[in-house]
């Protein structure tokens, strides 16, 4: 059975409407309702391609195209295509997207001097492009010669007065919407003055005085921060009248002048002048005295002191060797009073007594050294001694000062304190019959003393005595010539005991000798002396032909500062060991007795060569080329070649011989005498005494080594040379010293190492180890070298140092909301309900509606908000129909119920989703009303269902849209819900359709 099918191709329904302008962000709706038998297939395409259907996008089953969330690139040109079996047709249209207008450039607070010009920048984009205007506290600004909107929107102002002081708004506006941005002007006016006033009266009525005028800083007066009026507001000149009269006036008082009596009471007066000013012109004298008064009283007058009767004499000191007595008076006849004079002249004296000398010798002594020592004259010292008794009464001690020593002398003559003054033998105390000095001659003689050291010095003093002086005081003359010991200044001497024996020689003749030691630093010097006395005969002998003198407990101390030799001596003196008889060198004269000279010579014979005869000894003496032998008595050749003792010329040799020498021809260096001793001939040194390394070349009176190559020589010896000092080698190669020679060896760069084939090639020393990276650093080889690196996220401090972490949160932009830093790196965090951009630092909402699919149930839809989502309740009342895709509620009116059509057409639910900090004013959505063809109804007003003043929203009519705006900054995360309805007009004015939009508005926590 044939079955016949109608073909009917595709036609469309509904109206065509070839372009839809739909706002920015909203949801399109592209309408392709076709009819055709079989069901026509539709594709759409934009600019030629073929739409892209995603959870976005997508194509309801009536073929019509649905865009939720638009964006710009929406905008364009669509192509709706429906085919069948039985044709082709198709339908264009344009899309266009509006937004609303965006200031680009805002302008900036703007401060301009009077008569400057202004220049307010406000720039705004949109679509379509919105148009600017510029007004001022709210009233639109008049265009005129001064005042000019430029064409990009600028607002010029030239010649700014004070009056364009003010708060100027910049609205850009276009279809979708306004945007206003208001900027503050300031015309700043700088303070000008006016003319001079007129000059004031002169400020006094006679002598000079001043005027003065001003003038007002007004002309301008500074406003807006202008500056103040630069210079003075008045000004001042000088006037004189007639001359005033001047009344007199007294000076300042003069001094006091000195009280009239010098003691007692007297008067003090002070003056003054009428002269500070005189009085002038009939002007007033001074009133009052010039002259003032007062009493003084300087004191009691002063009364002189006057001297009582002397009283007696006191009891004399000493009662031998002269002692001192005393006598006082007092200043009391009368004491001197108030300052009177002391009285004049001395209040004691003093007297000498008991001059008469003690047993044993004087208590004091003085004289004078004169002479010199070691060649040094040192003019006139002075000596002065103190002799006293010692503790035990065994001896008595002599202590004396010598003063004017030069510094020069003083170390050297510690050691001949007791040679340069007899006083320790004058005053030696007396052990038994024996007899000292003073006792023996009265303190008168003559003693002459030669010291002879062991270095050879010899020195000899004279010493004078001239017997007591009034006072009992021993008067002593010194005279000295000849040299001494030199020693250091600081050297340590010690004086060691020591003793002389005085042998009466002869009527009123004495001769005296010793050994003596002294001790410098530790080391013994030893010296020796002899006195000869001579005293007047009548006074007799000793009663001992041999007394012997003990010195001990000697001390000396030189002061360069003072220049002053002080020493101590203890000195006592007794018969000698054999005191009846003549010691060696002396024999028996039975006529003093005496002990007279033995002539050693005469009678002994003892010297090989010659024999001198001394008091109490002898010496021997050798001829001219001989010497005294260590004995004292045999003589022994001198050798005068090795002295230097003879006279040969500087051409000769000088050859020793017994008692003589002779000089003979000298040859030089590297020569010798001839057999014959006349002539001289060369010597080989290489033959007879090579001392050469390696070789030996004989020259006429010398001779010369020589080396190999590469060596040179130094003295006598051959040392290597090291040629690689003198950079043979080239600059690429390495140089190494040999025994005498060198190589050169090719070298390769730092870095670089010597392969097999002689090449240089690279070492790694990543690869061996040999670097000095730090375990934490990463080693880099190059070639010739290597580097240390650390990883990224790591800061190094250098080679062979352990790399640092870098916080990259202590930025502040690194991170949008959270930054947790890591080693070597960092990460970015976002708060719940966000993920983070694959920038890997901006976070971005999770759109949980789209991209989990959340099912809210038939009467709920899915509210992304930011950070989060919710499903409202968003129920359809009845005789209204949901459609699927949009979730609008649109009526559905049973046939003939008057009622259901009078009522809402449609019921949208809008979802807004805002960041924290939204501003005040700022526009959040535009409601469009469209009629059942989906087109934009033209006659539309919008209000609010219920107004609640807690939400800080607003509406208002623009283009035939009902616009959301803020009130206040949103600071409050929140959801709010309000009830818009939308009434359209007909023609007639009647309703022709009503829209209710159920609106959520919820603020996120987060400024993103």
């Amino acid at each position: 059975m044939l079955r016949t099918v109608f073909l009917e191709p595709p036609v469309f329904r509904g109206d065509y409407h070839p372009s839809r302008i739909e706002p920015l962000g909203g949801n399109a709706m592209l309408n392709c309702e076709v009819r055709g038998n079989p069901p026509p297939t539709i594709q759409w395409s934009k600019e030629g391609v073929g739409i892209q259907i995603s959870k976005r996008i997508r194509q309801l089953n009536n073929g019509s195209l649905a865009i939720y969330g638009t964006v710009n690139e929406d905008a364009g040109d669509y192509k709706c295509v429906a085919t069948n079996d039985a044709g082709v047709v198709e339908r264009s249209l344009t899309l266009t997207l509006q937004s609303p207008p965006v200031i680009t450039i805002e302008p900036a607070q703007t401060t301009v001097e009077a008569g400057a010009t202004a220049m307010l920048n406000c720039q705004a984009s949109g679509e379509p492009p919105p148009a600017i205007r510029w007004s001022r506290q709210g009233h639109p600004l008049v265009s005129n010669d001064r005042v000019t909107v430029l064409p990009n929107g600028s607002l010029h102002i030239i010649a700014a007065q004070k009056e364009d002081t003010s708060e100027y708004e910049c609205v850009a506006r276009n279809l979708m919407g306004s945007v206003l941005v208001r900027v503050p002007l300031t015309v700043q006016v700088h303070g000008g003055f006016s003319d001079w006033l007129e000059w004031q009266p002169c400020s006094v009525t006679c002598g000079q005085g001043v005027q003065e005028r001003a003038r007002r800083c007004n002309n301008p007066l500074p406003a807006n921060g202008g500056r103040p009026c630069e210079g003075p507001d008045t000004d001042v000149r000088s006037c004189h009248n007639k001359p005033c009269p001047v009344d007199g006036n007294w000076s300042e008082w003069g001094l006091w002048e000195e009280c009239s009596k010098s003691c007692g009471e007297g008067n003090r007066t002070r003056t003054r002048t009428c002269s500070n000013p005189p009085a002038q012109r009939g002007g007033k004298p001074c009133n009052g005295s010039a002259v003032d008064f007062i009493m003084c009283k300087v004191g009691p007058c002063p009364v002189n002191g006057n001297w009582g009767p002397w009283q007696t004499w006191s009891q004399c000191s000493a009662s031998c060797g002269g002692g001192e007595q005393t006598r006082t008076r007092l200043c009391r006849n009368p004491a001197p009073l108030y300052h009177g004079h002391p009285c004049l002249g001395d209040s004691s004296q003093i007297s000498r007594c008991n001059n008469q000398a003690c047993p044993g010798g004087p208590s004091r002594a003085q004289g004078s050294i004169i002479g010199s020592i070691n060649n040094i004259e040192f003019g006139i010292a002075f000596l002065n001694v103190t002799v006293t008794d010692s503790l035990n009464s065994e001896s008595r001690v002599i202590q004396a000062k010598i003063t004017s020593i030069p510094r020069s002398l003083g170390p050297a003559l510690r050691k001949l304190v007791s040679i340069l003054s007899p006083v320790y033998w004058t005053t030696a105390k007396e052990i038994g019959e024996a007899m000292n000095g003073f006792t023996l001659t009265d303190a008168i003689f003559k003693r002459e003393t030669q010291v002879e050291f062991a270095t050879g010095e010899v020195l000899r003093v004279t010493h004078i005595a001239r017997g007591l002086d009034s006072d009992g005081a021993l008067l002593l003359d010194v005279v000295v010539n000849g040299h001494v010991l030199q020693l250091q200044p600081l050297a340590n001497v010690n004086m060691k005991d020591y003793t002389e024996d005085y042998i009466q020689i002869g009527p009123g003749q004495l001769y005296a000798h010793s050994t003596r030691l002294f001790a410098v630093d530790g080391v013994s010097v030893p010296y020796t002396w002899n006195h000869t006395i001579t005293y007047d005969h009548t006074k007799g002998k000793m009663p001992f032909l041999v007394e012997t003198l003990h010195a001990s407990s000697i001390t000396t101390e030189y002061n360069p500062l003072e220049e002053t030799l002080a020493f101590k001596i203890h000195a006592s003196i007794s018969k000698g060991d054999h005191s009846n008889q003549c010691p060696a060198g002396f024999e028996f004269d039975s006529s003093g007795p005496y002990c007279t000279d033995e002539d050693e010579c005469a009678v002994q014979n003892p010297c090989s060569h010659t024999c001198h005869n001394a008091m109490g000894s002898y010496h021997c003496s050798c001829p001219r080329g001989l010497t005294i032998a260590a004995d004292g008595r045999m003589c022994q050749d001198v050798d005068e070649c090795a002295l230097g003792r003879h006279s040969c010329h500087t051409d000769q040799d000088c050859e020793n011989s017994a008692g003589s020498y002779h000089c003979v021809l000298r040859c030089r260096t590297g020569f010798r005498r001839a057999a014959d001793g006349l002539s001289c001939q060369d010597i080989n040194e290489c033959q007879e005494s090579n001392s050469c390394h390696q070789h030996c070349f004989n020259t006429i009176g010398s001779f010369h080594c020589g080396c190999d190559p590469g060596y040179q020589p130094k003295g006598r010896k051959c040392i290597d040379i090291n040629e690689c000092r003198q950079n043979v080698c080239r600059p690429n190669q390495f140089c190494k010293n040999t025994r005498g020679g060198y190589k050169c060896i090719e070298l390769c760069p730092n870095g670089m190492t010597k392969a097999e084939n002689g090449t240089c090639i690279d070492i790694n020393e990543c690869r061996d180890g040999t670097h000095q990276c730090h375990y934490s650093q990463i080693c880099e080889n190059m070639r010739g070298s290597y580097r240390c690196v650390c990883p990224r996220g790591y800061r190094s401090q250098g080679v062979g140092r352990p790399c640092m972490d870098i916080d990259e949160c202590e930025a502040r932009d690194t991170c949008q909301h959270e930054c947790r830093n890591t080693l070597g790196s960092y990460q970015c965090a976002c708060p719940s309900g966000y993920h983070l951009m694959p920038n890997g630092k901006t976070c971005q909402d999770i759109d949980e509606c789209l991209e989990h699919d959340t099912d809210c149930g038939a009467s709920q839809m899915c509210f992304n908000m930011r950070g989060s989502y919710q499903c409202i309740e968003t129920p359809c009342p009845p005789n209204y129909q949901r459609e699927p895709l949009s979730g609008f509620c649109l009526k559905n009116c049973p046939a003939n119920d008057l009622e259901c059509a009078l009522s809402t057409y449609a019921l949208e639910y809008k979802f807004v989703s805002l960041p924290f900090g939204i501003a005040a004013g700022q526009d959040l959505i535009r409601l469009v009303a469209f009629t059942q063809d989906q087109v934009m109804h033209p006659r539309t007003t919008f209000l609010m269902a219920d107004e609640e003043p807690t939400i800080p929203f607003a509406l208002r009519d623009e283009n035939l849209k009902g616009v959301v705006f803020s009130t206040r900054p949103l600071q409050e995360p929140k959801t709010y819900r309000m009830r818009i309805r939308a009434l359209s007009y007909g023609v007639d004015g009647n309703i022709e359709y009503q829209t209710t939009f159920i609106v959520y508005i919820a603020v996120s926590a987060y400024p993103y």
